[in-house]
């Protein structure tokens, strides 16, 4: 319980209470001139006005009745403001920053009508030690009904609008009819995309999936030095479908945060760019989501799928494939791990013993002696079907334990 006002405080509240028209005034005018976006909107500043007011006079009438301030709720009139604001994509902290601004002028002139009084020193700062206490208290019970006034109708909000947004996307996705330059979307679709598929991993909270997604949007934007806006839609509460307007393609820069993933199209421009890049991107996904956790990569993109791409339909089908293709190299142990990794390494060199050497910091004889072990291991040539041999490799690369051959169990 905040301490009580001093008796001087309290006359001072109980008559303001009679007419505080002037101390609402010179709060308002207060806030109105630090934050003219939210008291210069005529559909804003009635409900502010009367915001202001309320607030004033439970102020009020906590000082002048030394009531304790558990209990006291926010006005109905500061609750409609803070759903006003959310309706218009205004952030809280503005009405934040106004009870603020208003407590601090509210504060400033109750010690100026104290001082007036002509009492002591000693009187004037019980005063002003009492009317911060219980005014911060006031300000304090305010702003968490408003903050949670605002994120309900924010979170209403934005589910309704990604729905209507979700509709016209799955529409174009396909191919129905949608206005061709994508005014009903607030998007260019005759410009060039990269569409991306975000998701979480399960070990996120559910609350906070798509709030963590929505903060990798920017930074992928940013990445792929997008000029303007992305379109963003949540297909679930897990995911975002985002399309960057920009021809540039994926990059090293593109990075995801820890407990979420990326899969990403190429650039491709118009509305069948739009479909083309987004298809790409859920490949990728399937692909990534494929793989089992420990090989899992943050982000995923075209490039480093190559033909891998057509398993995205089944990508648990690619395992018998693989191990087929690669023979004893489909082990799941760490012997089979280094000779696939200097057999990688070798192929996406030319064939170089050389490069492969400088690469993984070995000598010639030793890539060469496990080259001949590779072929061993797998049971047959190297050139004996090689392509399957490259593009089962990748498969364990981006894939891991979910392609190979499980090591036995020791019994």
């Amino acid at each position: 319980m905040p301490p009580s006002a001093s008796d001087t405080l309290g006359q001072l509240a109980e008559q303001l209470l009679a007419d505080s028209t002037a101390l609402v005034a010179t709060v308002l005018d207060e806030i109105a001139g630090a934050l003219p976006e939210l008291a210069g909107d005529p559909r804003l500043r009635p409900v502010l006005a009367a915001t202001v007011q309320d607030t004033i006079r439970a102020g009020l009438a906590v000082l002048g009745s030394a009531a304790p301030v558990t209990g006291i709720r926010a006005p109905d009139a500061g609750l409609e403001l803070a759903r006003h604001l959310a309706q218009r994509g205004i952030p809280i902290s503005v009405m934040l920053r106004a009870y603020r601004l208003g407590q601090a002028a509210f504060q400033q002139e109750l010690i100026d009508l104290i001082a007036a009084t002509h009492a002591d020193a000693h009187e004037v700062a019980a005063a002003a030690r009492d009317l911060a206490s219980v005014t911060f208290s006031v300000v304090d019970a305010m702003s968490e009904e408003v903050v949670a006034a605002y994120q309900s109708e924010r979170d209403g909000w934005i589910r309704q609008r990604n729905t209507a947004r979700l509709a016209k996307v799955t529409a174009l996705l396909a191919s129905r009819s949608v206005d061709a330059g994508g005014a009903s979307l607030g998007y260019d679709l005759s410009a060039c995309h990269v569409a991306a598929v975000l998701w979480c991993g399960a070990d996120v909270d559910e609350d906070t999936r798509l709030p963590l997604l929505e903060r990798l949007v920017p930074a992928i934007a940013t990445a792929l030095g997008c000029a303007r806006p992305p379109l963003v839609v949540a297909p679930d509460a897990s995911t975002l479908w985002t399309w960057f307007p920009t021809a540039t393609g994926p990059t090293d820069a593109v990075a995801a945060v820890p407990g979420t993933y990326a899969a990403l199209g190429d650039p491709a421009p118009g509305p069948a760019g739009f479909r083309r890049t987004h298809q790409q991107a859920q490949q990728a996904q399937q692909i990534a989501v494929a793989a089992d956790p420990a090989h899992r990569q943050r982000v995923t993109t075209p490039a480093q799928l190559g033909p891998l791409a057509l398993l995205a339909v089944g990508p648990g089908s690619a395992a018998p494939w693989v191990q087929a293709a690669l023979g004893g190299l489909a082990d799941d142990d760490e012997t089979a791990a280094r000779l696939r990794e200097t057999l990688w390494v070798y192929l996406s060199n030319g064939s170089s013993l050389a490069a492969a050497a400088a690469e993984l910091h070995l000598h010639k004889n030793t890539i060469q002696y496990r080259i001949r072990k590779a072929e061993q291991v797998r049971g047959r040539p190297l050139q004996n079907g090689r392509i399957d041999v490259e593009v089962a490799l990748l498969a364990c690369r981006l894939l891991g334990s979910t392609v190979l051959r499980p090591a036995p169990e020791l019994e």
